[in-house]
C-alpha cells in the first residue's frame, strides 16, 4: 500500500518541465470552467426576447421563447441578467440552471437533483457556483434552491435561491441572497 503525504510537497504539482502551485492550477481550472460555461450560454441562449427588462420571465411567448431572467445579491452587490437556461441531465438525475451577465462579466450555475419542483439544499445535492473573472471562483458551502415551476422541454423552470459561498482561492465566505430565476428548459443532455 502506498502512503500519501499531506505536507508542503503536496502544494506543488509537476507538469512537464514546470512546477505549478495548486492556487495556479485552481485559477487555471476556474478559467477553463468559465470559458466552457460562456460558450454553452452563447450557443444555447435565446432566453431574452427584448421584452420588459424589469419582468422576471414568464411562460413561453408566441415565438416559443421564455424570457429568461435572473437576479440576486452577492456580497451586498445586485446582479441581474437576461441569459438563463436550464438543462436536464437524465443520466445524472439532475438539472443545471446556468446564467451569465452582459459582456461575460460573471457566470452563475445552480444545480438541483432531479427534474421536479421542490426545495433543495446541499444535503440533497444542490450546488451553486459563482465565477467573476479574472480570479473570483466561489462554490456553495450552504445553499437552498426552491423550484416553483418545472415545465417540459421549451417550458419554464422558475425558482429562488440563497446561501453562503466560499472563494476557492482564499477561502473567504460571502452571502448570496434574494436570488430569483426564470429559465427556458432546453433539450435533455444525455
Amino acid at each position: 500500500m502506498r502512503e500519501f503525504s499531506c505536507g508542503e510537497d503536496t502544494k506543488r504539482v509537476q507538469w512537464g518541465s514546470r512546477t505549478l502551485g495548486l492556487k495556479m492550477m485552481r485559477t487555471f481550472s476556474a478559467g477553463i470552467i468559465w470559458a466552457i460555461v460562456m460558450l454553452a450560454i452563447s450557443l444555447g441562449s435565446g432566453c431574452g426576447n427584448g421584452a420588459d427588462n424589469n419582468a422576471v420571465g414568464g411562460p413561453a411567448g408566441d415565438d416559443g421563447v421564455v424570457a429568461g431572467r435572473i437576479s440576486f445579491v452577492f456580497d451586498g452587490k445586485q446582479y441581474g441578467g437576461t441569459t438563463c437556461i436550464a438543462n436536464c441531465f437524465p443520466g445524472e438525475k439532475s438539472t443545471s440552471i446556468t446564467s451569465g451577465g452582459d459582456e461575460s462579466e460573471w457566470t452563475l450555475m445552480l444545480e438541483i437533483p432531479g427534474t421536479a419542483t421542490g426545495q433543495f439544499d446541499e444535503d440533497a445535492g444542490a450546488t451553486c457556483s459563482f465565477i467573476k473573472p479574472p480570479f473570483s471562483n466561489y462554490d456553495s458551502e450552504t445553499v437552498t434552491i426552491a423550484v416553483s415551476d418545472y415545465g417540459k422541454v421549451g417550458g419554464v423552470v422558475k425558482g429562488s435561491f440563497s446561501g453562503m459561498l466560499i472563494n476557492q482561492l482564499d477561502s473567504t465566505r460571502k452571502p448570496i441572497t434574494e436570488g430569483v430565476f426564470t429559465a427556458q428548459r432546453h433539450l435533455n443532455v444525455e
